[in-house]
């Protein structure tokens, strides 16, 4: 029995040891590669210097390179690394002389102790390497790229710095004429903010047709003016780079004329979760082919804390982009005289989840905007468009190249009566309205100009449904004279409800709007 007991307080005592060591004493040591964002983080506003101290006990850095010296466009005398760590894409560039040794894709490890932080026109880059400072891991690794937009790198320009961004559906500003080529520095709009474009003369690409409308992919890299102001551009690698290429539009080319498409119905408000469920329906009044006479829809939002300027009036108007404004871009497809068509969330189903599946409609453009941003300018979220509070609104517009000064071929606004967050009359900021059956851009009794929605007479509202949640289609009805292109009763809201099993023909029949000739 004293023997039994004897054992198991020494197996207790043994557990206790153990567990105490186990606490006082973590084995393993520190690694001695660092990230490029904690390198990055030690520049506080002049050269630093390198050291273990500073890295805690790490002297080494890694990642990919994803300069191309092959292609003519990327300064002289360096290679940029990017790596991601921590789910984030950091970059940075180091100053070599034998930079065509380093090739897109290649993987390095280098010695960073001792070498020099310093910032030279306006980018961060490491200095004091050698070709014994760097090793060669290995060759063709995937290189990482963030999509984008021009307003989330304006806001935190440091978090894309030297990294690989792409922005899509970026328009070129001033719109190019046809021959107009790349080389240069072109701005780039994608929603109210913009980035430069640069090409170098000597660029593989330099003498290519430069678009009105791409997909944008490159180096993001810092500069500044001769004042110190920064500057941000992109560098694309090659001409590959460019993609989703929209021409200039030719003058003497086809053109859509006054209301080719009239908007006839939304869902603002499905039953359950509104995330890629919304929808908004138009109706062609002359035969279209998208890939010859492209459009874009924009919808916006105008909620108090909505940013960019959260609490006042978009001064981009419908090209605002964040959480402002999202579009779609119309550039394929075609739709005939009298068709009705759809755009909006990629779910296609006609009133929320296990509701009717509406794939079979005429689609011409869906995105899953909970999860991607919108066609040049947007931020992807829950829901486009407002089921309370300030209005809301849809546009569609000629072209894909939306700008401030950009008018709408039709457009409605809905919800709330606030004005402060829709137009300042101060600085002449807001939503640009159509001439259409409930706005007018000239006061016709006094041929005053008001051209944005809020302004003079220009306040016709379709009011939010209540309650939400209800799942109901808001149809457009009216009587349109489709070869005079007026208005022949002006379109009234009705609020239809919807069933989980309601078909597609419920809200293309009834009080709709219909054409005449």
């Amino acid at each position: 029995m004293k023997t039994r007991l004897l054992y198991f307080l020494l197996f207790c005592t043994t557990v206790i040891w153990s567990a105490c060591k186990k606490h006082d004493y973590a084995a393993g040591t520190l690694s001695p590669i660092t990230s490029l964002e904690d390198v990055r983080g030690l520049y506080k506003g002049t050269d630093f210097i390198l050291d273990r101290n500073s890295l805690m006990g790490a002297y080494q850095i890694s990642g990919i390179v994803i300069s191309n010296p092959d292609s003519g466009n990327v300064p002289a005398g360096i290679v940029v690394l990017q790596s991601t760590r921590r789910s984030k894409i950091r970059g940075i560039i180091l100053s070599l002389d034998n930079t065509s040794d380093y090739k897109p894709g290649d993987s390095l490890l280098i010695e960073i102790e001792g070498k020099t932080l310093t910032k030279v026109n306006g980018a961060l880059q490491i200095k004091g390497l050698t070709a014994t400072s760097i090793k060669k891991i290995s060759e063709g690794n995937r290189m990482n790229i963030q999509s984008t937009s021009s307003y989330s790198i304006n806001l935190k320009p440091g978090d894309f710095e030297s990294t690989l961004v792409k922005i899509t559906a970026g328009t070129i500003n001033p719109m190019p004429a046809i021959g107009d080529t790349f080389a240069g520095d072109k701005s780039v709009v994608n929603g109210a903010d913009s980035v430069i474009l640069h090409t170098e003369p000597a660029a593989s690409f330099a003498d290519a047709e430069v678009p009105a409308t791409a997909t944008f992919t490159g180096i993001l890299m810092m500069g500044q003016t001769s004042a110190g102001v920064p500057v941000v551009q992109v560098w694309p690698r090659t001409g590959a780079d460019i993609t989703d290429r929209v021409a200039p539009v030719d003058p003497n080319g086809p053109q859509l004329g006054k209301f080719p498409v009239i908007i006839t119905g939304f869902v603002s408000d499905a039953k359950g979760g509104d995330g890629n469920y919304e929808y908004f329906q138009f109706l062609a009044t002359r035969d279209i082919d998208f890939e010859k006479t492209p459009m874009a829809v924009v919808t916006c939002t105008n909620a108090g804390s909505a940013a960019p300027y959260a609490g006042t009036a978009p001064a981009g108007g419908w090209a605002t982009g964040g959480g402002r404004t999202y579009k779609f871009n119309l550039t394929s497809g075609s739709v005939t005289k009298g068709e009705f068509f759809y755009v909006g969330g990629s779910n296609k189903r006609i009133n929320g989840p296990n509701s009717t599946l509406i794939s079979d409609a005429k689609w011409i453009r869906s995105i899953a905007y909970v999860t991607n941003d919108g066609d040049g300018f947007g931020a992807k979220s829950g829901g486009l468009l407002p089921n309370s509070g300030n209005a809301g609104g849809i546009a569609i517009f000629e072209g894909i190249n939306v700008a401030e000064e950009s008018v709408p071929v039709d457009a409605v606004f809905f919800g709330g009566t606030g004005k402060t967050t829709i137009y300042d009359e101060t600085n002449n900021n807001g939503y640009r309205i159509p001439e259409n059956d409930h706005y007018n851009p000239v006061d016709p009794a006094t041929s005053t100009a008001q051209p944005f929605f809020y302004q003079g007479t220009n306040l016709y509202v379709i009011p939010h449904q209540n309650p939400a949640d209800l799942g109901k289609f808001t149809k457009l009805g009216g009587v349109f004279n489709a070869t005079t292109k007026t208005w022949v009763t002006p379109r009234a809201h009705v609020f239809f409800q919807m069933a989980m099993d309601t078909p597609l023909s419920a809200i293309e029949n009834g009080e709709v709007t219909i054409l005449t000739n």
